[in-house]
């Protein structure tokens, strides 16, 4: 298994060159080639609208939007021609910027895109697409933080290992970054000081996959209460030198949508190396 397509969200903030920045360099180093899609909260009038607005309106935008995807397409191709990335795709999709940035990862083998912002005008959209691409895209994403990725990108890995779904499915997809690692640690933290019969299995079990798969790692299960795993698990990274965090996406219903669940909200909110996930 390895990495042979990357989705990389473009957009027209300056986080844009981070994750320009992160995908060129797993693409060359893979090699794999690069999607860059331009998915931002604006879009073109729908022909209705454009039918009841004032035509100078609807040129104006049409004539602003193609100016914003010229300029991004230009940093996408000048990203990957200085980082030797030949193998590439530009794509400006239509229609729904959610459901497009879907699509998009969903035909990659792994989706590249920011650290949702958590102010400004396009907080809610940023936090939407995080969410709809982890939870609906059904492929491993790997978010950026905001301070970008550290010039070493998944020599040391941190697993936030639990017996999951989510989790395992997280390990699963990282396994091109994991066989490469120089260190790999894997930490699972209960809520208890003792330790389950179906936490050691678990523990066991994720060890030999691992292992089947020519990654050594151990799981150190720790104790830290519920509320504070996420701090716990972010302290440990910097402890470790991490400069990769692996961990299933979680999620909770509310009134048919899903928001985040805890670890994870933290997260997003606090990750200072790149998060790959997986749902």
């Amino acid at each position: 298994m390895t990495y042979r397509s990357i989705f990389v969200h473009v957009d027209d903030s300056d986080q844009t060159a981070l994750r320009l920045d992160a995908a060129t360099r797993l693409a060359r180093h893979y090699p794999a080639e690069v999607a860059g899609a331009y998915i931002v909260s604006t879009r073109d009038f729908t022909p209705t609208e454009s039918a009841l607005l004032p035509p100078d309106l609807v040129k104006a935008r049409m004539g602003a939007v193609a100016q914003a995807q010229k300029e991004a397409e230009k940093r996408f191709r000048a990203a990957a021609a200085a980082a030797g990335v030949k193998s590439l795709q530009w794509r400006a999709p239509a229609g729904d910027p959610l459901e497009a940035a879907v699509l998009q990862a969903r035909y990659s083998d792994l989706a590249v895109i920011g650290q949702p912002v958590h102010k400004g005008p396009d907080a809610a959209f940023s936090a939407g697409l995080a969410n709809a691409v982890v939870m609906d895209s059904g492929r491993p994403v790997l978010m950026i933080p905001y301070i970008g990725a550290a010039k070493t990108l998944g020599e040391r890995i941190l697993i936030a290992w639990k017996d999951s779904r989510e989790s395992a499915r997280a390990v699963a997809d990282a396994l091109p970054f994991l066989k490469d690692a120089k260190a790999v640690l894997a930490i699972a933290v209960s809520p208890r000081g003792d330790e389950s019969v179906q936490e050691y299995v678990s523990d066991k079990a994720v060890e030999g996959f691992l292992r089947r798969h020519d990654v050594d790692a151990t799981v150190n299960r720790m104790v830290a209460p519920d509320i504070a795993s996420g701090e716990f698990l972010l302290s440990r990274a910097a402890d470790f030198g991490a400069d990769m965090i692996v961990m299933g996406g979680y999620s909770r219903p509310r009134l048919s949508r899903f928001v985040w669940g805890g670890v994870s909200n933290l997260m997003l909110e606090s990750m200072t190396v790149p998060v790959l996930m997986s749902h």
